[in-house]
């Protein structure tokens, strides 16, 4: 993606993803989420637009998470694997069958089995991916995240090294 207007305007998507809160503090999990799916595309190991919720993604959502976590935040891939439908680039393959059950479901419970029983896979819109594929702008979001993260992130000093799973 060398389309610069496009690359900022899925930074905007990201930056205004509807994410819970308590006493102030924006739970991190959804950002966590997608430095994981950047980071299963840094390590070759998402070449297919399908995103699946178990290994090598939770551990490498969980270490992130526990870079970032505040002292009340629960380390659950669950929720924003979930939820992260409402942000108009991330999609789910709903199993067969499953349909209406799915169309009813507002929570997962924190945990993976509702995602499991319902879910084959998370989908990203077409224009993600292919950022996300591509070196530069996989980076650049790399840093957009983090800095989200983490506003006193210095891109100019730092690789990520502390996000490195």
């Amino acid at each position: 993606m060398s389309d610069l207007s496009s690359l900022e305007q899925l930074k905007e998507e990201i930056r205004t993803l509807r994410r819970s809160s308590k006493a102030g503090h924006q739970r991190p999990h959804k950002f966590v989420l997608l430095l994981s799916v950047i980071e299963l595309v840094d390590r070759g190991l998402l070449q297919e637009n399908k995103i699946y919720p178990e290994e090598p993604l939770i551990t490498i959502f969980e270490n992130y998470f526990n870079l970032v976590r505040k002292k009340d935040d629960w380390c659950q891939l669950g929720p924003p694997f979930f939820h992260l439908r409402s942000s108009g680039f991330w999609f789910h393959k709903i199993k067969l069958g499953r349909e209406k059950h799915y169309a009813a479901l507002t929570t997962t419970g924190g945990g993976l089995q509702i995602i499991r029983d319902n879910i084959d896979y998370a989908y990203l819109r077409d224009d993600f991916f292919e950022a996300i594929l591509n070196p530069d702008s996989r980076r650049e979001l790399r840093y957009f995240i983090a800095s989200l993260l983490n506003p006193d992130f210095d891109r100019e000093k730092h690789y990520l090294k502390v996000f490195k799973a």
